[in-house]
């Protein structure tokens, strides 16, 4: 079975930080205030916010004020991969690792697990037991199979989690193209 390197793990949280980073003109990251529907409290840097992640928001928050760039930009990528890192219980498939480690910085490790079990047709209750390991290491005999079953996974969760109404509507678009950009990215991983 492929496992992931160093360097492709570099680029999943690369490719978090490409979806999740606001810049400005030339190209530093900026403290983005968030929308009232986003949930996620009130401002974010590069999708580390003040609700879920309040000490690693505030930390580059400042390091943005004080236009300590490079400093926020290593700080977020090793966050997101310690944040992340969990998914290496589950697989070390490049491509599953690098959609399971989007998921679990959109929705947690508990909703990424979730959304795991969903794709594998196993009770979605968020812990990673035998039978979701077993299905888990007989699905991945196919990882491009699984790949589309995730992606599928995804909305389906989101739907059922989070259905897109109200203010949360104007947000399913990029939603929706947020998950359509990781299955790309994973699939270049297969």
């Amino acid at each position: 079975m492929k496992t992931s390197t160093a360097a492709q793990r570099r680029l999943m949280v690369d490719f978090i930080v490409s979806v999740e980073a606001r810049r400005d003109a030339k190209g530093n990251l900026r403290v983005y205030p968030l929308p009232e529907a986003d949930g996620g409290g009130t401002y974010e840097v590069a999708g580390i916010n003040n609700r879920f992640h309040p000490e690693a928001a505030s930390y580059l928050r400042d390091l943005v004020r004080a236009r300590r760039f490079p400093e926020a930009e290593d700080y977020i990528r090793n966050y997101l991969l310690k944040y992340t890192n969990v998914v290496m219980k589950w697989t070390t498939h490049p491509a599953l690792e690098l959609y399971l480690r989007d998921s679990s910085f959109n929705r947690g490790p508990k909703g990424a697990l979730r959304i795991l079990q969903i794709a594998l047709k196993v009770a979605d209750d968020g812990k990673f037991g035998p039978i979701t390991k077993a299905a888990l290491t007989a699905a991945s005999k196919d990882p491009a199979k699984l790949l589309s079953a995730l992606r599928r996974a995804r909305e389906q969760y989101e739907r059922r989690v989070a259905p897109p109404v109200g203010k949360r509507a104007a947000l399913w678009k990029g939603l929706v193209n947020r998950w359509n950009l990781a299955t790309q990215a994973a699939s270049k991983l297969l």
